[in-house]
């Protein structure tokens, strides 16, 4: 049983932020990493002190990892990482993702969490501060425009490879 104080603590977290606290996320952040990779040593870090300053729930971050890809890897080690990623990816309505970048690291992409639509990406040419305004904004896009219709204006994220 929630005590009084407790209720309008909850209370109080609905005012603040202007809707109430809801279970289902905005946003995925699909992050294309691997422990080898000299960009995602620079991004994720940065994407993981950006994304606490995002009410818990509100954002899935996604690791695609590529760490077991590697060169060195055995055939068998490469091909259960990509089959893990590609399915990670399909199950996150981010398959079409991983058509565009697939294999490559370094480049995190925010996707709607209701329907996949890409928004933003991310790289390691962004600080933090640049990553929790593009979050930010791509927050307010999805929440505010109805699914096909958020692209920010002007392009974003590198063209698809394929």
């Amino acid at each position: 049983m929630l005590t009084a104080m407790r209720w309008i603590a909850v209370f109080a977290v609905m005012i603040v932020v202007g809707r109430p606290v809801s279970a289902e996320p905005v946003l995925k952040v699909v992050n294309f990493t691997a422990d080898w990779c000299p960009n995602c040593q620079v991004l994720n870090p940065a994407l993981e002190n950006a994304l606490t300053y995002f009410d818990e729930g509100d954002i899935v971050r996604i690791d695609l990892d590529m760490t077991q890809a590697h060169r060195r890897a055995s055939e068998a080690e490469k091909s259960a990482a990509l089959a893990a990623a590609i399915t990670l990816a399909d199950e996150n309505d981010a398959g079409y993702l991983w058509g565009w970048y697939g294999g490559v690291t370094g480049i995190a992409a925010i996707i709607s969490a209701d329907n996949g639509e890409p928004i933003s990406c991310l790289t390691r040419a962004l600080d933090e501060d640049d990553i929790r305004a593009r979050i930010n904004e791509a927050m307010i896009i999805a929440r505010r425009r109805p699914a096909g219709a958020r692209m920010p204006q002007g392009p974003d994220c590198p063209a698809p490879l394929r």
